[in-house]
């Protein structure tokens, strides 16, 4: 089966409306869950957050029975 899980950064505190982060050819931008980066491997993710601050990232797969999670560290968590 292939791999389905896509990583997101998110901003913690930041309005619902604009949490997630968008990579536009401008640069990147806050926005809505729609219009998030997907990341594709947890390396890139990190790589990424560690340009911003009060970042988070969460991952997302559709087989998984609980749908997302966060990451801390190298490790994805349900919560």
């Amino acid at each position: 089966m292939e791999n389905s899980t896509h990583y997101n950064i998110t901003k913690v505190g930041a309005d619902l409306e604009n949490r997630f982060l968008e990579k536009r050819m401008t640069g990147t931008h806050w926005t809505s869950r729609g219009f998030a980066h997907k990341f594709l491997s947890l390396e890139s993710a990190q790589l990424e957050a560690k340009r911003h601050e009060n970042v988070r990232i969460i991952w997302i797969e559709s087989a998984h029975p609980a749908g997302w999670g966060e990451v801390h560290g190298d490790f994805q968590v349900v919560r």
